[in-house]
């Protein structure tokens, strides 16, 4: 691990236990994978600027206060307040003069980072900053992942993919704590839709259905059901008459016209694309390879 005291131009201005890390071919390929990861204490104000940077960077307040600005608005920041940053765009941060700010954070990148981002952005209001109420559990995992880079093993890496995939997990989860709290009364109503829609996916006009029982038009629904649950009512109904389609598939002995009509997918060309989509095979190939009384 290469500790950056006295390496470092702002020597005297921050107090700092950080590592940089050089992710393994497989990491690069295949993994969340930390860039550079660590904890600092602001001695004296430092502004920092970075951008065109390929990297996501996580930070969060441990305690005191600074400021941030990205996407051409400051933002005040205190303990307990996190951001998530896309650093090929312009930020910069700098720690207030008179209760400098203590920090803990990660650069990172990997397979799946610039989609997560996307996917944090439109569940933030297009906001990088957030609030969390408790930091002890955000900082024991930026410790953990500063403490992984002594060991530069596969096995390490595989650790720190673990661990960043638990870092993005808690950002969505807080993200869906907090819009439960300010919605109630529409999770009520997702919730309630969800149950519905399970019980009667393979029903025909489904969507217009959906209108009729619950009062409401189609838009306003599925945009709370997509703000509660990530997936528009369409995509849920179809992914639940694939899923019932495999289960007949796999455990029952009915002629393919009757499996895309028990499910609800309703005819065999369309089961049979469907399958192609999102299986790679055709639905007699699926039942051939996963049905349990085919030997």
């Amino acid at each position: 691990m290469i500790k950056s005291e006295g390496l470092f131009a702002t020597e005297g201005m921050t107090s700092s236990d950080r590592s940089l890390h050089t992710p393994g071919d497989f990491a690069r390929r295949n993994l969340l994978y930390v860039q550079e990861v660590g904890r600092l204490k602001s001695l004296k104000p430092h502004r920092c600027v970075r951008e065109k940077l390929e990297s996501y960077l996580f930070m969060i307040v441990l305690s005191g206060r600074g400021s941030l600005t990205a996407d051409d608005r400051q933002y005040e920041l205190q303990a307990g307040d996190c951001a998530l940053l896309d650093c090929r765009e312009h930020y910069e941060h700098i720690s207030n003069e008179n209760d400098g700010w203590e920090l803990a954070w990660v650069h990172y990148y990997g397979n799946t980072a610039q989609n997560f981002h996307g996917l944090f952005q439109k569940g933030n209001g297009r906001v990088p900053v957030f609030h969390v109420g408790d930091v002890e559990p955000w900082d024991q995992l930026i410790g953990q992942l500063l403490e992984l880079q002594r060991d530069r093993s596969i096995l390490a890496e595989l650790r720190c993919g673990e661990l960043l995939l638990h870092l993005q997990y808690r950002i969505l989860q807080n993200l869906s704590d907090r819009g439960v709290l300010a919605d109630e009364q529409g999770r009520q109503l997702v919730s309630g839709v969800r149950e519905w829609l399970n019980e009667h996916y393979a029903e025909k006009d489904i969507l217009q259905t959906v209108e009729r029982e619950f009062s409401q038009k189609l838009e306003e629904i599925d945009r709370s059901y997509e703000q509660h649950y990530g997936i528009h009512i369409e995509e849920y109904v179809r992914s639940r008459r694939l899923n019932a389609a495999k289960e007949l598939l796999r455990f029952s002995i009915k002629p393919m016209a009757d499996v895309a009509e028990a499910s609800g997918i309703g005819d065999e060309e369309t089961m049979r694309r469907m399958f192609r989509e999102k299986e790679g095979m055709s639905a007699e190939e699926y039942r051939q390879k996963w049905a349990q009384w085919i030997r």
